[in-house]
């Protein structure tokens, strides 16, 4: 039993550790805002914006080229665990259960589409075990008045 309990963990995929949405949450001219927020399972964290270098893979939320948006400012983060962790020998800062984040956003090119993409690279782990890093694409579609 043991050992088929560490191969379903080991079996855990990011995607399935952390599910990703974004949502548009505003809009005005040339700009709209964005919410992305992720519901973490039971038993796992998930490294923050703010994890510092020398450890685990801290969180890195992108917009990528070619998008009809750009970020028009810094990403505010939900609330951090601060932890030492003695496998990284280091202090280190993760979100349980959920993590929210809102996103200002700048308009660049209308003509692009409408689809606003969002790439979310981070790594979970649990007491146990770390995921490999894993970037997520995650989208939403703009409201237009």
């Amino acid at each position: 039993m043991l050992l088929s309990t560490c191969f379903a963990a080991q079996a855990q995929r990011p995607s399935e550790v952390a599910k990703w949405n974004a949502e548009l949450t505003g809009t005005r001219a040339n700009a709209q805002s964005a919410r992305l927020s992720a519901t973490i399972m039971d038993g796992w964290h998930v490294y923050a914006l703010s994890q510092p270098a020398g450890g685990p893979t801290p969180l890195k939320i992108t917009i990528p080229s070619g998008s009809p948006f750009m970020l028009a400012g810094p990403i505010a983060e939900t609330q951090v665990v601060r932890h030492f962790d003695p496998n990284f020998n280091m202090e280190t800062v993760y979100y349980i259960e959920t993590a929210n984040f809102n996103l200002a956003l700048k308009e660049v090119d209308a003509a692009r589409g409408e689809i606003l993409p969002i790439d979310v690279r981070f790594q979970a782990c649990n007491d146990r075990l770390c995921l490999p890093p894993y970037t997520m694409h995650v989208s939403a579609t703009p409201t237009r008045r």
